[in-house]
């Protein structure tokens, strides 16, 4: 444990009906209680009452709740003061807490002592910080099942089939003059296979965890005036594209973030794609082109009282092996007759849609949703991961790949055990037990202060 204590603010230095403070060290207890003279003797994980005192001066009255080691956050003793959310108050409780010899905490201090002191490893630590830093709904139930050890247990199971793999190599080492075959070379060839394809699923659904974490981009697209701007618009539930009846008013790229099904996306609007009038317009054009190729999903405007016409052609081509949703816009003012003609057109069935009314608007969020959840199929099973996690499930790969090339070639059972050594220990450092110091900055300077 460390020697020395710390605080901090645990929620923002806003005006607010109350703020937490949380102290954390050898000391934290009996700080508190310093702060609290009024309050008697305080019980762990017991709220007190008392009036903060400085000098004989009150401060504020505030309630403080006491965790002693090991059973804290941290893992060491550990205090959390709740007072009023004024920011002058907690300003000056903190300064009464450096008056006392404790230190302002750095950014994810606690939840640095809180894996070096064994409660939890770098996988559970790191969704902390996912957590926190969450934009979707389902970012956020993966990264609690990700704290509670989602990952951290898949990672074991591998180790442990590596473990047992290791045992039975050098059990042959170990017997190698009394010609005993403890594992024949198809025995260890398939365990090879297994523990590859065990790991190829982890990185699998960690590279589909990462995709979905920064957000997928769903590009509206359609030729001008179609109602682009006014789909995206109503989606967002706000003003964020300006609308006219003025043809290409839309001519550079508008990217918004957005929640669709409970995953984060990215709304793209882009500028209506026909003959340009001007060199602008020409631009606008050419970087809708670009954004379509690039997005795996396509939002396509249709006028449901203009009509198909040649560049709506062209888009439903450009778009044809995408990913997409086709929309017939202005049904609120198109005849039925109108829409069947369009349907009729098209190569799949198309959502009757009103950006003025809203009408259509669960039809369009439900089939995004279906078509993400279609292409992302393990995305209730995926992990959050970021560079580290994924970099060394890369290197683990890699590992076991070369341990299968070196059991087809009856290589000597050293080697092949060194090999799987260093498998373990990559793994290792996935969860922590083997990380360098330079390391565990880099994960827990991106945290805030106060976590």
């Amino acid at each position: 444990m460390a020697d020395d204590t710390i605080c901090a603010p645990a929620t923002p230095p806003i005006y607010s009906s109350i703020a937490i403070i949380r102290i954390s060290g050898p000391e934290a207890l009996r700080v508190a209680n310093s702060l609290f003279p009024d309050a008697g003797r305080l019980r762990p994980r017991h709220a007190r009452y008392g009036t903060l005192i400085d000098d004989g001066k009150p401060i504020d009255d505030a309630i403080v709740i006491c965790y002693p080691s090991p059973r804290s956050y941290t893992g060491e003793d550990m205090a959390e003061i709740f007072c009023h959310g004024n920011p002058i108050i907690v300003q000056n409780i903190i300064m009464l807490l450096l008056g006392r010899g404790v230190r302002i905490a750095e950014p994810g201090e606690f939840t640095r002592r809180a894996f070096l002191n064994g409660k939890m490893d770098l996988t559970e630590a790191e969704a902390v910080n996912h957590i926190i830093m969450a934009k979707s709904e389902w970012e956020i139930e993966t990264s609690l099942r990700q704290m509670h050890g989602s990952l951290r247990d898949m990672v074991q199971h591998i180790r442990s089939l590596i473990i047992e793999f290791k045992a039975d190599i050098e059990a042959g080492i170990d017997f190698s003059e009394e010609d005993i075959e403890f594992i024949s070379t198809g025995t260890a060839l398939e365990a090879t296979a297994r523990i590859r394809e065990a790991i190829g699923n982890i990185l699998g659904r960690c590279r589909t965890g990462e995709r979905l974490s920064h957000g997928i981009d769903i590009t509206i697209t359609g030729k001008p005036n179609v109602g682009k701007s006014s789909v995206l618009n109503l989606l967002l539930n706000a003003e964020r594209a300006i609308v006219s009846d003025i043809p290409g008013t839309t001519r550079d790229i508008i990217r918004e973030p957005f929640q669709i099904g409970g995953m984060h996306v990215n709304l793209v609007d882009t500028a209506g794609i026909d003959t340009p009038g001007d060199e602008i317009e020409r631009i606008g054009i050419d970087l809708s082109h670009r954004k379509i190729e690039s997005s795996p999903f396509i939002i396509m405007v249709l006028d449901g009282v203009a009509g198909m016409g040649e560049a709506d052609g062209k888009i439903l081509e450009k778009t044809r092996n995408k990913k997409r949703v086709i929309i017939i816009n202005k049904c609120d003012i198109a005849s039925p007759e109108e829409i069947q003609n369009i349907q009729n057109r098209l190569p799949e069935e198309a959502i009757q849609f009103s950006a003025l009314t809203g009408s259509g608007l669960a039809n369009l969020t439900d089939a995004i949703s279906r078509l993400i959840k279609e292409d992302f199929i393990e995305i209730e099973n995926s992990f959050i991961a970021d560079v580290r996690i994924i970099s060394l499930l890369e290197r683990a790969l890699g590992i076991t790949t070369g341990i299968g090339e070196l059991v087809s070639g009856h290589e000597p059972p050293e080697i092949i055990s060194f090999e799987l050594q260093s498998l373990i220990d990559v793994l290792a450092e996935i969860t922590g037990e083997i990380t360098p110091d330079d390391v565990l900055d880099s994960i827990f300077n991106r945290f805030c202060i106060g976590k």
